[in-house]
């Protein structure tokens, strides 16, 4: 890497590291003053509170890191155009695209770092995440997620669950109805009070199992049944309920499949799959937006820039929710949902580039 080129990465990297700081102790601030009531009255341990936060990190890093790296690009190289080092440098023989250079391939390898980002850490960490404001927070107040209700879910051998209720602390359910198909034709039915998985089978309580053969059914009691044909396991049911921002691509992938085996719409969850890869290339479009924009020469201040930061960054993510809510709803197909924000700005960011070039 050239002197020149370590020198607009280098202080591209310092405001980004300080952008970056600062957003999310704004966010984390704000939102333990929101917050804070809820703590208290609930008794919430300060080392519990600490741990929220902290398993918190990755989503508020992938939520600011576009703020910070527009914010990076307008200060860093509006600062060089302010000071006429970038007419120094076009002077020198250097074209607008040479000087940018350095600042596309860091936010090419700063999009893939979030999307590996996004894929093995921030799930983990918003699980647990969940899982401790489930805990502490939630369950107190009778919103404990753990509590399923009416879960429906189908398996690849043609076992249809579905009950009112299913705890996923305890695996344990009622009112329930499992039914065994062969291609089209109901072969079995239970019906019981209660399920539990046991020693790795599911249990059933107190109900009937009705046997349909020859056009005849035939209802027996029972007291205490073993399933143990199924490959429906107390995860799956889980997993089900979870958030998109709690799965993996490959493991909303597997969730779809069982979403579309049980006969559900996909649509909703196809969107948030296809924002898994289109979010962290938003870093490189930001970039690919701003850097160009902040070339000109102008007596801007920084607070303009900040407000301009704001301003784009809104105008993109308020682009990106309601695409998605189309999407979600059928109104556009889940790729063009997921892409649409992307598309556009990749679009004016390119267009910015290719005017300001000449």
């Amino acid at each position: 890497m050239k002197i020149l080129d370590r020198y607009i990465v280098r202080r591209f990297l310092l405001i980004l590291a300080f952008s970056l700081f600062a957003f999310v102790m704004m966010f984390v601030v704000v939102n333990l003053i929101e917050r804070l009531d809820s703590f208290i009255k609930h008794d919430v341990p300060k080392w519990v509170v600490v741990q929220l936060y902290f398993y918190q990190l990755p989503y508020i890093i992938t939520l600011t890191l576009p703020v910070a790296l527009l914010l990076s690009s307008l200060f860093s190289i509006g600062t060089l155009a302010r000071q006429n080092e970038i007419t120094a440098m076009k002077a020198s023989g250097l074209s607008l695209y040479r000087i940018l250079a350095p600042l596309f391939v860091l936010g090419a390898l700063l999009a893939v770092t979030a999307f590996l980002f996004s894929e093995h850490v921030q799930p983990r960490a918003s699980e647990r995440y969940a899982m401790l404001k489930d805990e502490y927070i939630d369950r107190l107040q009778n919103r404990w997620r753990k509590l399923i209700r009416n879960p429906f879910l189908r398996d690849e051998q043609g076992w249809l669950f579905s009950m009112r209720d299913f705890n996923a602390a305890t695996n344990t359910g009622n009112m329930v109805s499992v039914r065994h198909y062969e291609d089209q034709n109901l072969l079995s039915r239970f019906d019981a009070k209660e399920i539990a998985w046991e020693d790795s089978n599911w249990v059933l309580y107190n109900g009937y199992q009705r046997v349909f053969r020859d056009s005849s059914e035939q209802a027996v009691p029972f007291t205490r049944m073993v399933i143990d044909s199924t490959s429906l396991l107390p995860q799956d049911i889980s997993r089900f309920f979870n958030q998109p921002e709690e799965m993996s691509s490959t493991e909303l992938r597997q969730f779809i499949q069982e979403v579309k085996r049980n006969g559900a719409d996909p649509n909703r969850w196809l969107v948030d799959l296809h924002l898994k890869y289109a979010i962290p290339l938003a870093n490189l479009i930001i970039i690919l937006f701003g850097a160009p924009l902040a070339s000109k020469k102008s007596r801007g201040s920084a607070t303009a820039g900040f407000g301009l930061s704001l301003i784009v960054v809104f105008i993109y993510f308020g682009m990106v929710k309601t695409s998605q809510a189309m999407g979600q709803n059928g109104v556009l197909p889940p790729l063009v949902a997921a892409w649409l924000a992307n598309i556009s700005f990749a679009a004016a960011g390119l267009a910015v580039l290719v005017k300001t070039a000449k």
